[in-house]
């Protein structure tokens, strides 16, 4: 008996994530659990995903409605580690670019930080809101479906407004890097470049969830079985890509030596800021050597 297209497409994500999440602890080994700069999120949505997938293939081998809503819960979290991991990106660029003198106002960076600090806190709740509401969803009482959509298009609104502000974020990040007056380092850059393209992509996910919880008439857009396609080109490829260009940044982007809190002038705190990449500090000694 052939294997549903549901379980190849869930195969397919277990063959992708496997390796991401050797490569995301990799990576949160290499720049330290406690910097905030949002690849351990890459580490949780790998896990997320293979777990999920394991259930939906062995939901649909057992027939199990109990594994089918798990996995179901499973599936509505992906949006959330990756916006997550945009945020703590976002702020390792914005600590950087604080730090130099740029010709972008300094207010527009203080408020992007905080809005950075805000948005995590906002984010958690819409992932609760969306987990929630996904499992009254396609639970099997019924009289919890009303329930269940309302909290989860509540989730995917959060999202919605938070993903735009993450947007603004970082308009305002590449104009403040691309005016610089002093040479923001290369792997702050290159993490800049990997968020700014992983937007469009990141837009089209978005659309797929408001689809699938605004449209919840709808045979091609859901969670639960759908169209093949649809979810594999709007939801699927779209993670996939934003994955493989956070994952690309954060293998290539320098250590970080240590992190101070820095505050401003008039006693606002722009978040922990970050001392320059080791071999920044290197260069930067030779040069000294050199001048003297």
């Amino acid at each position: 008996m052939p294997l549903p297209e549901t379980s190849r497409l869930a195969i397919a994500d277990i063959v992708f994530y496997t390796p991401v999440l050797i490569l995301s602890i990799i990576i949160v080994v290499r720049h330290g659990f406690d910097r905030q700069l949002g690849w351990v999120f890459l580490t949780f949505l790998a896990l997320i995903r293979l777990i999920g997938n394991a259930e939906e293939i062995a939901a649909n081998a057992q027939h199990s409605n109990g594994l089918f809503i798990a996995a179901t819960i499973l599936n509505s979290l992906g949006l959330g580690p990756l916006l997550l991991a945009m945020i703590g990106m976002l702020r390792r660029v914005q600590q950087a670019v604080s730090q130099d003198g740029v010709v972008v106002k300094q207010r527009l960076l203080q408020v992007a930080a905080r809005y950075l600090n805000l948005s995590r806190i906002a984010l958690l709740v819409a992932l609760v809101l969306a987990a929630v509401g996904s499992a009254k969803l396609y639970g099997s009482d019924r009289s919890e479906h009303s329930q269940g959509i309302a909290l989860a298009r509540a989730g995917i609104v959060i999202f919605l407004v938070l993903f735009l502000g993450l947007v603004g974020v970082t308009t305002v990040l590449a104009v403040a890097t691309f005016r610089s007056r002093g040479p923001v380092n290369i792997g702050e850059r290159r993490i800049l470049y990997a968020v700014v393209a992983s937007v469009p992509f990141l837009a089209v996910r978005l659309i797929f969830s408001l689809l699938v919880f605004f449209d919840t008439t709808s045979s091609t857009f859901t969670l639960r079985g759908g169209n093949i396609w649809v979810r594999s080109f709007m939801g699927v490829a779209e993670e996939w890509i934003t994955v493989v260009l956070y994952v690309a940044a954060g293998m290539t982007a320098p250590r970080i030596a240590r992190r101070e809190l820095d505050v401003a002038p008039h006693g606002d705190t722009y978040g922990l800021a970050e001392s320059q990449p080791v071999h920044n500090k290197a260069y930067s000694a030779g040069q000294n050597q050199r001048g003297a």
